[in-house]
């Protein structure tokens, strides 16, 4: 076993994780209720599978993705036929699946389906969802060992996420980049892009990345026989990674400086870190067993060196591992003189490669049959697609012509309704106009009528009118028309009168504008009852007997008595005064 053999061995297959990180008031008229309704009878044919059943799957998915990616895995699994989904839900599945694979080192859709997810991500998506898609579909490209459109899709990945500035992404296409360079044997290309994602994931502030892209570095150089820029790298990743107090990647990289320590020919340290590691990393130890255990036969030390390959056991998660296992206690055995037992391991070596080969060649003919599947449904829902949008077209044209035809009859209708909108329109812009004409021009008499009262001249011109806008402005309020229009529609045998609330309001508002009244009316020096005040207030409205008996609830008889009481407390023997006036004297 020769010690470039060993390191290879010995440093776990960890793959990289990839974590990716969305009224208005309509007036339906009667043409558009047909056209609306003719299509929500048709587009259930044309949405079959993208029903609401699909979506609340993909939505416990998502939730699910972060914490439990077991679980999201198997949920988006159980979507039957996803590739008939409508494209914006297969693009959001394609989406869910390769982040849930990812966590669990699941494979990669095929590419038709990526490629689609793609497309519409083009479209509609986002430009980090863009980049991640593409890094997918590159992925997938080099699981069929097509080297040349993985880069493409890689490069073009690459260029979005540097562009937006997307350093987290960009680390990872840049990692899976020099992973392909790794195929083609190609070190100073796959060194460059290793140091690229080192520096795109520092940006980025993904110290645990950072960390593990500083190692691929190392182990770049380890083949170039750089054994000090190696140790360099290392030490740097193990100073990022300790300070995270990540057990399992402390593990990784101790695992890693233990094996650069031994192609140095440092065993003490050797040791140490792979003791390291198994300390921290509780998880993946197989490799690190393995290697202590390579490392006690290098010394001849053969006790040892089984008691840790004994302890090489589970499935790591390089199948090769168990296989160098069986290799490395072949030679343990051969080296201590027992045949038996070395002839054993021999053949348990050969039978596990021999099967592990068997397995991936199961593995590329059961793939090869579900991707003709995979074809054989895309190119079935391309038909469908065609049928549904002749169907479609065809429906829409009837919708068109049904439309057509309301819009002739409705022409006239609407045409009346845009001529009193437009009325409304200049009717409001008049009445706001003239509000605020009349609140400057009471500002003015106001102003105006303080500086002649402090002056000790003549106001009362200034009163007059100042009190007639304040009436205008009084009958421009919505609470007096509604007030009037309810007077004139007395439906017989209901009760008209004002509700408590309604006189809260009307009070309220009147000793908005007469706030010199309000002081008088509260202050009620002549002892005027509720109801009395009422009247006072009723006054301003300018009302007949008969509408202020409707407001009071009362008949006009008792109207006219209270009234007649009223007078008579604001203006004791005098007949006919008018109650209002009355009060506008007193009340300024």
């Amino acid at each position: 076993m020769t010690k470039s053999f060993a390191f290879e061995s010995r440093v776990p297959i960890i793959k990289k994780r990839i974590f990716p990180q969305k009224t208005t008031d309509l007036t339906i008229y009667p043409y558009e209720k047909m056209l609306l309704l003719i299509l929500s009878s048709v587009c259930p044919f044309f949405s079959c599978v993208g029903d609401r059943t699909v979506s609340e799957t993909m939505d416990r998915s998502e939730i699910l993705l972060e914490a439990n990616p077991d679980s999201s895995y198997t949920l988006l699994n159980k979507i039957e036929t996803p590739d008939r989904l409508n494209e914006r839900q297969f693009a959001r599945w394609c989406m869910l699946y390769c982040r849930a694979a990812d966590k669990l080192s699941e494979d990669m859709l095929y590419t038709e389906q990526l490629d689609r997810a793609l497309s519409w991500f083009k479209n509609h998506g986002s430009v980090e969802e863009q980049a991640w898609i593409g890094l997918y579909l590159g992925r997938s490209y080099v699981k069929d060992k097509l080297f040349v459109p993985a880069m493409k899709a890689y490069s073009e990945a690459l260029g979005l996420a540097k562009e937006k500035r997307l350093y987290d992404v960009a680390g990872y296409i840049c990692s899976y980049m020099a992973d392909l360079y790794t195929y083609t044997k190609q070190r100073s290309e796959e060194r460059r892009k290793f140091e690229e994602a080192a520096e795109f994931f520092k940006q980025a502030g993904n110290e645990r990345s950072y960390a593990f892209a500083l190692r691929d570095v190392a182990k770049t150089w380890a083949f170039d026989d750089s054994l000090s820029l190696v140790l360099c790298y290392m030490l740097r990743a193990d100073s990022v990674i300790t300070k995270l107090r990540d057990s399992a990647g402390i593990g990784v990289i101790a695992n890693g400086l233990g094996n650069i320590y031994n192609l140095m020919g440092d065993i003490e340290k050797s040791k140490s870190y792979f003791i390291k590691s198994l300390n921290s990393d509780t998880i993946y130890q197989a490799p690190t067993y393995l290697a202590l255990s390579s490392l006690y036969y290098d010394e001849n030390i053969l006790d040892s060196a089984r008691c840790y390959l004994a302890k090489v056991t589970g499935a790591p998660a390089n199948p090769y591992t168990l296989v160098d296992r069986f290799y490395l206690g072949y030679l343990i055995e051969k080296d201590a003189g027992d045949t038996e037992k070395a002839l054993s391991y021999l053949e348990q070596y050969q039978e596990k490669k021999d099967s592990l080969y068997d397995k991936q060649k199961q593995v590329d003919i059961i793939d090869a049959e579900k991707r003709h599947d995979v074809t054989t449904v895309v190119q079935d829902n391309k038909k469908l697609v065609e049928e549904k949008l002749l169907l479609f077209a065809l429906a829409v044209i009837v919708c068109l012509l049904l439309v057509v035809g309301y819009q002739i009859r409705d022409k006239k209708r609407l045409l009346e309704i845009d001529r009193r909108k437009k009325f409304l329109e200049e009717e409001k812009s008049r009445h706001k106009k003239q509000k605020t004409e009349l609140e400057d021009r009471l500002q003015e008499l106001t102003a105006e009528m303080e500086r002649k009262a402090a002056a000790h001249e003549d106001t009362s011109e200034y009163k007059k009118e100042i009190i007639m806008l304040r009436f205008e402005k009084l009958r421009q309020s919505s609470l007096f028309k509604t007030l009037k229009e309810q007077c004139r529609k007395v439906e017989p045998g209901s009760e008209q009168k004002l509700s408590e609330r309604e006189w809260k309001s009307l009070i309220h508002l009147i000793d908005s504008f007469f706030p010199n009244t309000c002081v008088f009316m509260k202050e009620n020096t002549l002892g005027l009852t509720k109801t009395e005040t009422k009247i006072c207030y009723l006054s301003f409205l300018n009302l007949c007997l008969s509408e202020e008996a409707i407001l009071l609830g009362v008949s006009s008889d008792s109207a006219n008595k209270f009234r007649s009481r009223t007078r008579q407390k604001l203006c004791p023997g005098q007949k006919g005064s008018d109650i209002n006036e009355t009060i506008l004297q007193k009340g300024w």
